[in-house]
């Protein structure tokens, strides 16, 4: 048996590495309202965040047979990181396409189905989600009557996280026992809905001229609603501190049904600062705990957005 990786993080090094300087970064704690600096190996990781019981899943899942309790983190690191780490180091090269102003060019280089998978697999590994799987864990231990000894929020997000991983586009797949892929069903439909739109959206290639860098956070993207009836209207994804993507749902009712094409680059100079300083601060409100800087520069107005507890059971 292979020794378990305790530090699991739920946004990839891979990513963090982009707004770091020299591997570390700056953070903002939203709760105490600070700052200091840490590595990227040591951010946004929890310790045994997917180990689940091997014997457990042994039972659900058909054909495979697993013995490590952390082989979902192997998976994730396997079949989504070591793909998505090669993304987002495409867009040095992009730079230099973006400043040539050569845009349809450019965006048909760009794998924006790794992004959509990106999108996806930061959403479902959150621990805002926790919230969900705590939710089920009282449910199951309610109806079967179970001892603490198995956790069923671990189970839920490692069935949730396989599920996932079956519909994203560079994917891999995990065969279900009947029950489980049936009871999950209503999970399933909502990851493909959520992928079709994400996969068919507007998509707006930002590339930061000023002197404000892009920040990211322990969320690593922002989604915003417009209209109640939109499961979403944007998602803001900042790719390093130059570069970033707006997703725009072409299903929602404020999106201009008269465009034609599928996306657009912007570079936004000097005067347009006001734009970063808009998108830096969506990332803040959608952050779960730490905002993170690679100069140190956080918005004047980041000490007025309140830590959610309720997002950090």
């Amino acid at each position: 048996m292979t020794r378990s990786n305790r530090k699991q993080h739920y946004v990839p090094e891979y990513y963090l590495k982009n707004f770091a300087d020299n591997n570390y970064l700056h953070i903002y704690d939203l709760k105490n309202k600070t700052k200091f600096s840490n590595s990227i190996s040591n951010t946004a990781y929890r310790k045994n965040f997917y180990n689940v019981n091997c014997d457990f899943f042994n039972k659900i899942i058909i054909g495979e047979r697993f013995e490590d309790s952390h082989f979902i983190d192997k998976i994730i690191n396997k079949y989504n990181e070591s793909i998505l780490a090669r993304f987002f180091d495409s867009f040095n090269p992009t730079r230099e396409r973006i400043l040539k102003k050569d845009n349809r060019t450019t965006i048909s280089l760009i794998d924006f189905h790794s992004l959509v998978d990106f999108i996806l697999v930061q959403f479902y590994r959150n621990p805002k989600l926790s919230i969900l799987f705590k939710h089920i864990d009282d449910l199951a231990k309610n109806k079967y009557q179970a001892d603490n000894t198995i956790e069923f929020d671990k189970i839920t997000r490692g069935i949730v996280i396989l599920l996932l991983f079956n519909e994203l586009h560079y994917g891999r797949k995990t065969n279900f026992i009947d029950e489980i892929r049936n009871t999950y069903q209503p999970i399933t439909e909502e990851i493909k809905t959520i992928k079709d739109l994400i996969t068919n959206s507007y998509k707006i290639v930002y590339w930061n001229k000023t002197a404000l860098d892009f920040v990211t956070s322990d969320c690593a993207m922002s989604f915003m609603r417009l209209n109640d009836e939109d499961l979403f209207s944007t998602i803001f994804v900042p790719i390093n501190t130059n570069v970033a993507v707006v997703l725009i749902n072409k299903d929602s009712s404020s999106f201009d049904q008269t465009i034609e094409e599928n996306g657009t680059i912007i570079q936004l100079e000097e005067e347009d600062k006001i734009h970063v300083e808009t998108y830096n601060m969506s990332i803040i409100e959608n952050a779960n705990r730490f905002v993170y800087s690679k100069n140190g520069r956080f918005p004047d107005t980041i000490h007025t957005v309140n830590y959610k507890e309720w997002w950090n059971l």
